[in-house]
């Protein structure tokens, strides 16, 4: 089976600055690493290749600097990668986003499954997988937490409200990973080694192709008009004492809070 995985490269905590023109995160300010989730995706798809004596080749889209997260992402097992980089691309909506990976995932190769993390860390929107389906006009499922290939098919496990439904897909197709779907396994020195010599294709817009005006910012039909860290009115409060009486003053205080006194 040949095998794509989307991942992000994302920043590492939470201090990172917001362009005040664009409102976007200004990544090169942080440190960054593999989507969390993503490295579930990275697993589900390595069992995968293991049992179908497959090939995982995994893409992102961002900075020059993430290639660190390709090359982790290939000392954990994937065979190759795709940088894709370019400012004309940057700060594109989900929208924008899905575009430019379906097409670069189109003139990368032919693939079985795509596989993603369902959230991002930074952004959460969960939309870029199901996008990038509809690009290509394959089927998806979203937000699996288990996935298994019978009979040509990939079967998945999705939660939905305390109940857990099977879901077959035709191949190709698209699923995106919850986090926490698996225990994703970690890079020796030998392998983190054996990633720097694995091959790792660089995509511009000059290998895509794309208009300018449908890629990136330009080409982003929504846009953040403006971002700030909200203000909370709540002040913590230290309670002391025994157990009995630090019940009582969160009743109290709960009480309060619901106007109950």
């Amino acid at each position: 089976m040949n095998i794509a995985v989307l991942i992000k490269h994302v920043p590492v905590s939470n201090d990172v600055t917001v362009d005040p023109v664009t409102h976007a995160l200004v990544r090169a300010s942080s440190e960054g690493m593999i989507n969390p989730a993503d490295l579930n995706a990275i697993e589900e798809a390595l069992v995968l290749k293991e049992k179908t004596n497959g090939h995982v080749t995994v893409f992102t889209m961002g900075p020059p600097d993430a290639e660190k997260s390709l090359r982790d992402a290939m000392a954990m097992g994937c065979d190759d990668s795709c940088l894709i980089t370019d400012r004309c691309i940057a700060g594109g909506d989900t929208i924008a986003t899905a575009k430019v990976l379906a097409k670069s995932i189109r003139r990368y190769g032919d693939f079985d499954l795509i596989m993603g993390g369902a959230l991002s860390s930074d952004g959460a929107t969960g939309q870029v997988g199901a996008m990038v389906a509809e690009y290509m006009d394959i089927p998806h499922i979203s937000e699996i937490h288990k996935l298994d290939y019978i009979n040509g098919k990939v079967e998945t496990i999705k939660k939905y409200q305390g109940r857990n439904f099977t879901i077959q897909a035709e191949l190709p197709a698209l699923v995106t990973v919850c986090f926490g779907a698996n225990s994703p396994r970690l890079a020796t020195l030998r392998t983190k080694r054996a990633a720097k010599s694995k091959p790792m294709e660089i995509y511009t817009n000059a290998e895509l192709g794309m208009p300018v005006d449908e890629i990136g910012l330009a080409g982003s039909p929504t846009a953040v008009i403006d971002s700030f860290a909200p203000e909370s009115k709540r002040r913590a409060k230290m309670i002391t004492g025994s157990p009995e009486e630090a019940a009582k003053e969160i009743k109290a205080l709960i009480d309060k809070e619901e106007g109950k006194e």
